[in-house]
């Protein structure tokens, strides 16, 4: 069997366009142009959450691995099938790619969020190598889960180049926010902010998935409603990427809401597109963002969120210093090569 060769195993059903999904593909892409022979390995689909039917699929495909397979999965296909990564430890090499953990999702009842910490933990215990994508999360690995620093690697995720390009000047400034329609996103923070500035001239795109959370976007949707920001707010859900990239281009101010992020992806793309931000730190991105380039404050905070928009939204100075500020984080942040690079020596001795 090849030394330089990976098995990627990943569920049929995986989220596009999100954080998670970007990232094990493009560090996929970049260790196969750095010579690996990555094979995709098709897993049921239903993660986190498989029926009996996908565990035991996902039972019989590791089970005809050949002995010695280096496998890597990231955390919401590997966590749930801890006990029967316990039967195939001994003779397949383990990679998970740690986001963040799925028991510190928002609106977990209690019992499920102890059954996701102890699932977490085991097949933490049965992997070789753990890439985390970011220190914060390093740090909740070592702390939270006991995982010995020597069997984690840290690998920032890249960003792709952006030339630099501002949106034509509007009388109504267009507010984007990227993200899951969940409730660790934070959204409906942004939305009593934003109810308190309804004199200002702003527009709200919200885009992401819709499917993972329904009762969530209901709830969204009537706090849009009662606020009276029918019109002014717009919840797209999941869209093509050409969509996509229109928003991001049409944009004047990024805003995000997150009560927690393993890094923080998609305020990471705003800032290599030179977008003037306001964020929480929400965890992971108050480690590694410029506080030049992007408003930052504290989490579960409507208030302060109000405050941080009201000026971006009101002083033009404000936003063309954190745009210039953004622009030159953007030229210090890694590549996808960084990441794939720092990965593919860990992987190598494993």
């Amino acid at each position: 069997m090849s030394q330089r060769r990976l098995v990627f195993a990943s569920s049929l059903d995986y989220a596009r366009h999100t954080g998670g999904y970007v990232y094990n593909t493009r560090l996929m892409q970049e260790l196969a142009a750095r010579g690996w022979d990555v094979v995709p390995l098709d897993l049921p689909a239903g993660f986190p959450h498989p029926d009996a039917a996908a565990r035991a699929r996902s039972a019989a495909l590791l089970a005809e691995l050949p002995d010695g397979s280096l496998v890597a999965a990231d955390q919401i296909c590997l966590s749930p099938l801890a006990d029967l990564l316990a039967h195939e430890v001994a003779r397949l090499r383990l990679v998970m790619i740690f986001h963040h953990p799925i028991a510190m999702e928002e609106g977990l009842p209690s019992g499920e969020r102890a059954r996701f910490m102890a699932a977490e933990r085991a097949a933490l215990a049965a992997c070789r190598l753990v890439i985390a994508t970011s220190s914060t999360t390093a740090e909740t690995l070592r702390r939270d889960y006991g995982v010995p620093a020597e069997r984690i690697v840290v690998a920032l995720p890249g960003i792709e180049r952006f030339a630099a390009a501002e949106p034509s000047p509007a009388d109504v400034l267009r507010l984007l926010s990227v993200g899951a329609v969940i409730p660790r996103k934070g959204y409906h923070d942004l939305i009593e902010a934003l109810a308190g500035l309804a004199d200002l001239p702003w527009t709200l795109s919200i885009v992401g998935d819709h499917e993972r959370a329904p009762d969530y976007v209901a709830k969204l949707t009537g706090m849009i409603r009662h606020a009276g920001l029918e019109g002014r707010v717009v919840s797209r859900g999941g869209i093509a990427s050409a969509e996509l990239d229109a928003e991001w281009r049409s944009a004047h101010v990024y805003v995000a809401a997150s009560l927690h992020e393993g890094y923080g992806m998609a305020v990471a793309e705003a800032i290599a597109r030179g977008l003037p931000t306001v964020t929480t730190g929400a965890d992971a991105v108050r480690g590694w963002l410029d506080p030049a380039a992007a408003l930052i404050v504290p989490e579960r905070s409507p208030e302060a969120l109000r405050v941080a928009l009201a000026r971006v939204l009101s002083e033009p100075a404000l936003r063309a210093g954190l745009r210039a500020a953004a622009l030159a984080q953007a030229a210090r942040l890694p590549s996808w090569s960084d990441t794939a690079e720092a990965v593919d020596r860990r992987l190598a001795t494993r």
